[in-house]
């Protein structure tokens, strides 16, 4: 295990840099720089809407959307496009954590597929692309797939 220390405000900056991205597996900070990370982070990897969160703790564990509950969308009407991808991450690290680690694993699969590797289905967040009940049912095709590991590593080459 490498450990470093970084104030916040270069830590933001270091996340930004392409080069160092890949550097960062696990950050643990205070709460309030834990959400102004997660959600840069989550931006980077997609947009905050894709991104799972995890609090962890001795004796209990929550998993989350980092984006909260999309609120804008819901009062300008477009709630039934709101993308779940960030709450199907959140499960699969739920998941993970109890230890269904198969089922985890096929929930993380299936995800990269519909969102990275196949996009037969995109999610916008408008009507110009599914809405979440279609790319939920997308993900969730790929995730009954019996094949879908061998399909997986045959996208992912």
């Amino acid at each position: 295990i490498i450990c470093d220390e970084w104030y916040i405000d270069i830590m933001t900056a270091k996340l930004l840099d392409p080069q160092r991205q890949s550097e960062y597996e696990v950050m643990v900070m205070p709460n309030l720089y834990g959400d102004i990370l997660s959600d840069e982070a989550g931006q980077i990897q997609g947009g905050v809407g894709t991104a799972g969160s995890a609090n962890i703790g001795y004796t209990s564990a929550m998993f989350e959307a980092i984006h909260g509950s999309a609120p804008r969308m819901v009062t300008e009407g477009r709630a039934h496009y709101a993308d779940p991808s960030s709450m199907i991450k959140a499960t699969a690290m739920c998941l993970n954590h109890i230890g269904w680690i198969n089922e985890s694993n096929r929930l993380e699969m299936a995800l990269e597929i519909c969102c990275q590797l196949e996009q037969k289905i995109k999610i916008t967040g408008r009507n110009t692309g599914a809405n979440n009940e279609e790319f939920s049912s997308y993900i969730l095709d790929w995730y009954l797939n019996p094949n879908l590991e061998a399909e997986y590593n045959k996208l992912s080459q």
